[in-house]
């Protein structure tokens, strides 16, 4: 950004001072906290004139009269651009990630929720995960089951491990040989297919060989495209909603509502995951710069995952602008390769 060298090194120490004693206690930062900290070698005039030309150039501001220093959305931006230092997870961070990513899962979904849930564990903010983005996804199995004597669950298994199911009516009379037969065709003729090569001929093949009515065949086959629908759509995960409340920033209980409201809607949280710019190892978005205003008080952090260097979704994490962003971003770094490698674990599984 332009302003990148306005700042010289005394300011940017007096800063990052500023930011990481604001981010560890939630408490506005005085001259003299600084000035406690003989590292810094800064007396506290010196440090009292240096912060009046940061408040003065828009990094840091007085939340009321007499009251210490805190930092803007600006002085963020350059905490992350600039200051901000990633440290190694402690050892018993590491463990408990390993136990929740080693659990042997072959489904690319329940994958996605542990790492949401651990991802909203360790950091202790608000965790968003977006599920692979599977286009055309192919077929691995089909399993119908008869619920009772007018319904029939059917079942699909697609690439990745994905499984999603639809319970369909009938009014044909299903006995156990024909079901069986249906499963037997059904998977002879779809596997290994995506849902556009589905034509009639595959579905006059399965009427041929199986003695059902067009109607089973046809509600059968709505079925699984239901089921592929859902699986090439979008799923988000969200965990740790109720870690907002942790935060003083939201202790006034009508604003941690219309938080906690405004994130449990899809329709504000997909765009604000899928707009994640694939060439930035993390993208920011900090307070003010967040589209909605009622999300101004919050920031974002979100990367992308993904195996064979193809983006298949979103991790994400929000928080409170005075976010630790240092420990957040070593936390989703370390989880987001454990779980690539678990991505070609799963996928490979399917080759």
């Amino acid at each position: 950004m332009v302003w990148d060298n306005e700042l010289n090194d005394r300011k940017r120490t007096i800063l990052k001072s500023i930011v990481d004693d604001y981010i560890k206690y939630a408490q506005p930062v005085g001259s003299r906290t600084i000035a406690r900290k003989r590292m810094l070698g800064l007396g506290s005039a010196t440090i009292r004139n240096e912060m009046a030309d940061l408040e003065e150039l828009g990094y840091i501001t007085q939340p009321y009269t007499s009251a210490g220093r805190i930092p803007s959305d600006k002085g963020y931006r350059f905490y992350v651009e600039h200051l901000m230092q990633i440290h190694s997870l402690p050892h018993n961070e590491i463990v408990k990630i390993h136990q929740a990513l080693d659990e042997h899962i072959e489904e690319i979904n329940q994958l996605i929720k542990n790492v949401s849930l651990i991802i909203s564990d360790i950091t202790g903010y608000t965790s968003v995960v977006m599920s692979p983005q599977i286009e055309s996804a192919v077929i691995k199995s089909v399993r119908l089951v008869a619920v009772d004597e007018n319904r029939l669950l059917v079942v699909v298994v697609v690439n990745g491990g994905i499984v999603k199911d639809k319970i369909v009516r009938h009014r044909a009379n299903i006995t156990e040989d024909i079901l069986e037969k249906l499963n037997q065709v059904f998977n002879k003729e779809m596997v290994g297919k995506t849902v556009d090569q589905i034509d009639r001929q595959i579905i006059l093949n399965i009427q041929n060989k199986v003695k059902v009515s067009k109607e089973v065949c046809d509600i059968v086959i709505k079925a699984i495209e239901g089921c592929i629908e859902k699986i090439e759509s979008i799923d988000l995960y969200i965990d740790g909603l109720a870690n907002m409340l942790n935060h003083p920033e939201f202790s006034d209980m009508l604003r941690a509502r219309e938080i906690l409201e405004l994130l449990n809607e899809e329709d504000v949280i997909i765009p604000l995951m899928k707009n994640t710019n694939k060439d930035r190892r993390f993208e920011f978005k900090i307070g003010s710069e967040n589209e909605l205003t009622e999300m101004k008080d919050l920031s974002i952090i979100t990367t992308v995952y993904g195996s064979d260097g193809k983006r298949l979704g979103t991790i994400g994490v929000i928080g409170p602008t005075r976010m630790a962003y240092g420990r957040v971003v070593s936390a989703i770094n370390y989880i987001r390769e454990l779980l690539n490698r678990e991505l070609i674990k799963i996928l490979d599984d399917d080759t």
